[in-house]
């Protein structure tokens, strides 16, 4: 009788050690949890900044200075060059970037089937939209303004074909025939344009009211104001994953832009002496942010939201671009 009453004295005083050692190790894993949740953000962000860097050194990611084949053409051409010479070397900057895109380490992989790996590197993808509609846009122009006596001119025919058939083509087509392979037969167009131009047999004739009309075409609903819609759409209507997709697409668009202008500035000195310095110098600075975004992650912060607005920040140096452009258009126009 006596052994069993300590019998339960000693189960009694077991109890509460137990427990305790319990509490303990529901402790611990609570400890550790927490841990987990803190540090998966950095790892994350870790893994990111890693992939994204190795990425970096294999493709271009960020544009921060014109390539070297266009300062070549700077210091090639005067703005006392000759027509044919202006005609040539601002053609060959329209399509420069587009020329960049199609050689470069992954190529052209709008068009890339599901099951390769540069399918799924969409910022990519949508720079290269932006370039191609950028080019089309331009080469629409530039055939029938530039490359005209007046509105009543003939259009040069390897320029209409380059514009109606071979630029306009899908970015997506990969076979029969290849989208690589109609923009490269448009390159091929331009360059048969500078052949007549040689020979005498095409026209290239700039002159201050076109130089207005160009300036007045950019800023327009045509080509700045397309990308600029998709940057200022409310977060509620777009899908997260579409965030960096109009961001890459504005910079490939700017891409273009940026060159053409360039060397359209060096060519005709009156568009900084009429325009303002001033003006032309914040569009490029706007311009050279656009070329150089590359975000470890695009983010949408909204209303009064601590994060970053990616999108808006993208708008607002596209807004800088249009309307600086557009006081040097008006300062053309007088």
């Amino acid at each position: 009788m006596f052994a069993r009453k300590q019998e339960k004295k000693a189960e009694q005083g077991q109890a509460p050690i137990n427990k305790v050692k319990g509490l303990t190790r529901l402790g611990k894993q609570i400890v550790v949890a927490l841990l987990l949740i803190i540090l998966i953000w950095p790892l994350t962000l870790l893994l990111l900044w890693g992939g994204n860097s190795l990425y970096a050194m294999l493709d271009q990611t960020q544009f921060p200075e014109l390539s070297p084949n266009m300062t070549e053409m700077f210091n090639a051409v005067s703005p006392t060059a000759s027509p044919q010479e202006k005609g040539r070397v601002l053609g060959e900057a329209l399509v420069n970037r587009l020329e960049q895109e199609l050689d470069s380490s992954f190529g052209w992989t709008v068009n890339d089937l599901f099951f390769m790996p540069t399918s799924w590197v969409d910022n990519r993808d949508n720079r290269q939209r932006g370039a191609i509609f950028a080019t089309r846009m331009l080469v629409n122009f530039y055939s029938t303004t530039f490359a005209k006596y007046g509105s009543a001119g003939t259009e040069n025919k390897n320029l209409k074909e380059a514009r109606e058939q071979y630029f306009p083509f899908t970015a997506d087509s990969w076979w029969l025939p290849s989208s690589e392979k109609q923009y490269e037969k448009g390159i091929q167009a331009l360059e048969a344009y500078y052949r007549d131009l040689d020979k005498g047999e095409a026209v290239f004739n700039v002159r201050s009211d076109d130089l207005y009309s160009l300036f007045d075409f950019i800023v327009g609903r045509e080509f700045l104001d397309q990308p600029l819609g998709m940057l200022v759409e409310e977060n509620e209507q777009l899908n997260f994953s579409k965030l960096d997709d109009h961001c890459y697409y504005t910079q490939g668009l700017v891409l273009v832009l940026r060159d053409f202008l360039r060397t359209l500035v060096h060519l005709y000195p009156e568009i900084t002496e009429r325009g303002g310095q001033e003006n032309i110098d914040l569009a490029f600075r706007s311009m050279d942010k656009i070329c150089t975004f590359d975000p470890l992650l695009v983010l949408r912060g909204r209303h009064d939201s601590m994060l970053a607005d990616h999108r808006g920040k993208m708008a607002r140096y596209l807004i800088t671009v249009r309307e600086r452009l557009n006081d040097v258009g008006q300062s053309l126009r007088r």
